[in-house]
């Protein structure tokens, strides 16, 4: 009876730290999860924080928002194709660089 009491506290004791273990790799897996939504949210944060200096490198910062809105609606609007996007895309990193470069007045 001795080795079969043995066997079953091996067994427990298995059993117990198979537990803990999975435990270990929910937690990790749990943190894991939430360092991916932080990283998220902080891009979500810089991205939006990009847009609002666009706005002021285009010298728009004292527009009223729903023509801002305007604005950007009747560019996708009037820009469905690649070319068009594209050659804006190009007019626009040249207005940004030739700021960058102090080129140009911040204010129209």
């Amino acid at each position: 009876m001795g080795s079969s009491k043995q066997l079953y506290d091996q067994i427990a004791q298995a059993t117990t730290r198979l537990a803990q273990l999975k435990a270990k790799e929910l937690m990790a897996a749990q943190r894991e999860a939430a360092r991916h939504r932080e990283t998220a949210r902080r891009n979500e944060a810089l991205r939006k924080s990009q847009l609002g200096a666009l706005v002021f490198a285009a010298g728009c910062e004292e527009l009223p928002d729903g023509e801002i809105i305007t604005a950007l609606l009747n560019y996708v609007a009037g820009h469905p194709d690649r070319e068009g996007r594209a050659r804006a895309r190009t007019a626009g990193d040249a207005h940004l660089a030739a700021l960058a470069a102090g080129c140009l007045p911040r204010k129209h």
